[in-house]
């Protein structure tokens, strides 16, 4: 009997890693994995092994050759859907005398969320704001510069 080796992505090493440094439990965090990304949970010697060797380099290492993979779709992806998309609400927008800017920002947080999902999207959002509440804002930094 052949058995397979799951190679997880990143997000998923990470997500672990991150479960770990809050004090979860390897068993709860298998758990909590196949909930979330709804792949078969990985062993917990494989993520102890995770956790000796993605140091702060190995993580970037990781995350490079992740994005490495996926640009070549993307950036295809991206271009075709701003040229298909984008530039049609935009052009919508000013025939109808609307704000460009919002509507083309509009089209894309909708677009990350067609991408993400609505509560993944959410979740991003929500704990981006999280934890921007106690910082100034961007241009309000960008003005104390």
């Amino acid at each position: 009997m052949a058995i397979a080796i799951i190679r997880y992505a990143t997000e998923v090493k990470l997500f672990a890693l991150s479960e770990r440094a809050e004090g979860k439990g390897w068993q709860i965090i298998r758990q909590r994995i196949t909930e979330r990304f709804n792949v078969p949970p990985p062993t917990v010697r494989a993520m102890e092994k995770w956790k000796k060797s993605l140091n702060r380099e190995g993580i970037i290492a990781e995350l490079m050759k992740d994005t490495k993979k996926q640009m070549p779709g993307m950036e295809r992806n991206a271009q075709q859907v701003v040229a298909q998309n984008l530039i049609p609400v935009i052009l919508s927008a000013k025939d109808a005398g609307e704000d460009m800017e919002t509507a083309a920002w509009m089209w894309f947080f909708q677009w990350i969320e067609k991408w993400l999902g609505r509560d993944r999207f959410k979740k991003m959002i929500d704990d981006y704001f999280a934890k921007q509440e106690d910082k100034p804002s961007i241009a309000e930094q960008e003005i104390q510069k």
